[in-house]
């Protein structure tokens, strides 16, 4: 490999690495204001405000009745007050189907737990928590809702002058709405929750029914009643649709950190830490224009919307095709400390809070009025004909885009097909820890290489080519360089007939290098949708005992010790060394 070859090398690793780590600043899109005309907005919790009296203060008792100043103005009458709200024991309750257990709760009326059990042909867990693990007791991948976040399906009230809701608010300083289980079976269940006005008038109703569908699906219809006497104008509720908390290992490199994605319009966005950091140029080195902890999009167009913790696993919310949501609300925010035990489970500090993302769908209705709300909920994995068939189901929403390949999907996503269709026919070595995942990379790049081959195969001889030009005609380039040191323009015209007389084109030396630029987007969408496939997750291949994860066979001084790499850098130099 010539110089040339070598500098387009390194720039297309740099330019690999600048592609993953940067990643442009989303703008915030214009969402309508959910609670109706006017200037009426949600409040921020997340400030102390002195002068706002909380709405569970008690009133102070009035002047004394028998005072003897005639002309004292009576002191005016207060309002009344809600009686103390007798907080009750939660009820859960399991629905399970072959894919997946869901745990419900009574506090806040929706899905606290998602455990992924579906098995594979052999019996084992498809999705253990501890990779590799084949026990029969083995535990499965687990969406927790713990520390103080809301319930998938939670549907909180909100108003401009009660501080409800999600947004700009610490969901765990909120306490969720109480339901009451109405009736339960093998394959759905269905709860009611009443709101009361600050009058002891009853304000709203909600039920909600779950039911089980198919693979890791699940059917909610929600219908809110509003009343008449407890209301003036408009009622907005949010329904969380989405948590996602930060990783204990603290990793964000290389997409394998947390977010949220929506489909509005036909647009699909995806929201990471770094919108809420809002650093400069989108780096932490350049300081930040100031931290934002709120995000909204939609105009009554959102088609589904999602939360990741990590790369491979997805919680999503996709209401009905005839209605769309209205606007989508994603408020980050600070967990709760870590228990003791955690933090030494997870090598941290209590202190050290995780940040989580809670996205939810604003629901508005008017005074006296009844509306019913379809959504489907989807808890699993990030598997892409899965995805693709659900979104073809729901209306072509395009749910598979939760992939979030970015720039190079039109690369990753045929390729990721072929993997799918290699695997079947290559697992025949499974016995031997070589999976048919493995075998299917392997059969995949083979076949990058023979479709480029013939550009290869011409830039190699042109090289060799021009390497052996070079050397007859460099010894004169570099005299010309010498003597006229001091006349550029003279050498350049004397260097030009050098070139004629030796028949060569400055710029055709970058020809060589053309093929080695075209493939640098196939390599990059190959590399994306490596990141992406939870298929590879416990995959084999010989001595790797997950694909989806490095090669690390040992560490020292700490640093971890990675055959692949290895690999792959001496067979750069042995093919420097033939070249």
């Amino acid at each position: 490999m010539d110089r040339t070859g070598k500098l387009i090398l390194a720039a297309s690793v740099i330019l690999l690495v600048v592609s993953f780590v940067y990643r442009p600043e989303l703008p915030e899109r214009p969402a309508p204001n959910p609670l109706g005309e006017g200037n009426a907005t949600l409040p921020d919790l997340n400030r102390t405000d002195a002068n706002r009296t909380d709405r569970n203060a008690t009133v102070s008792a009035p002047p004394d009745a028998n005072a003897t100043d005639q002309n004292q103005t009576p002191p005016p009458v207060a309002p009344p007050v809600a009686p103390p709200k007798v907080e009750t024991p939660e009820k859960t309750i399991v629905l399970t189907n072959a894919n997946a257990r869901y745990t419900f709760t009574t506090k806040g009326g929706g899905v606290a737990k998602v455990e992924l059990i579906e098995r594979d042909a052999d019996g084992h867990l498809k999705f253990p928590e501890a990779i590799g693990d084949q026990d029969a007791n083995a535990t499965p991948i687990a969406m927790n809702l713990d520390r103080g976040r809301l319930p998938l399906l939670a549907l909180q009230p909100a108003d401009a002058t009660v501080d409800y809701g999600p947004v700009g608010k610490r969901p765990y300083q909120e306490a969720p709405v109480e339901y009451t289980v109405v009736d339960s079976n093998k394959t759905s269940v269905t709860m009611r929750a009443t709101g009361v006005t600050a009058n002891n008038i009853p304000g709203w109703v909600v039920e909600k029914k779950f039911t089980l569908g198919e693979g890791y699906q699940l059917e909610a219809s929600v219908t809110v009643s509003q009343s008449v006497q407890g209301t003036a104008g408009q009622s907005v509720f949010y329904l969380v649709s989405g948590t996602a908390k930060e990783p204990l290992n603290g990793s964000q490199m290389m997409g394998l950190g947390y977010g949220m994605m929506l489909m509005a319009g036909g647009e699909s966005d995806s929201i990471m830490g770094n919108w809420f950091d809002n650093y400069r140029m989108g780096c932490q080195c350049f300081g930040s224009n100031g931290a934002r902890n709120n995000y909204r999009a939609g105009q009554n167009n959102v088609q589904w919307v999602g939360a990741y913790s990590d790369r491979y696993f997805i919680q999503a919310v996709i209401p009905s095709p005839e209605q769309p949501g209205s606007v989508v609300n994603i408020n980050r925010f600070r967990l709760k400390a870590l228990s003791q035990s955690e933090a030494i489970a997870a090598g941290k500090k209590l202190t050290d809070n995780q940040y989580a993302f809670e996205t939810a769908l604003a629901v508005s209705l008017n005074a006296g009025e009844s509306r019913t709300f379809t959504y489907t909920l989807y808890t699993g994995p990030r598997e892409y004909d899965r995805l693709r068939d659900i979104g073809i189901a729901k209306g072509g929403n395009r749910f598979h885009e939760i992939m979030d390949f970015g720039w190079f999907g039109w690369v990753a996503e045929p390729l990721l097909r072929i993997m799918n269709w290699f695997e079947p026919k290559l697992g025949f070595l499974k016995e031997a820890t070589v999976s048919g995942y493995a075998l299917a990379i392997i059969a995949i790049t083979l076949i990058i290489k023979l479709i480029f081959w013939p550009l290869t195969a011409r830039s190699t001889r042109a090289m060799k080519k021009m390497a052996k030009v070079n050397a007859k005609m460099m010894p004169e380039i570099q005299k010309l360089r010498e003597r006229y040191k001091n006349d550029y323009q003279k050498m350049n015209l004397k260097m030009m007939e050098v070139y004629k007389k030796y028949g060569v084109n400055p710029l055709s030396q970058m020809g060589g290098c053309l093929p080695m630029v075209i493939q640098i987007p196939i390599f990059i969408g190959f590399f994306t949708m490596l990141r992406s496939a939870v298929e590879l997750r416990g995959s084999e291949f010989l001595w790797v005992t997950d694909l989806s994860s490095p090669d690390t066979i040992t560490h020292i001084a700490g640093f971890p010790i990675n055959i692949m790499p290895l690999l792959m850098t001496g067979t750069m130099f042995l093919q420097m060394r033939l070249q």
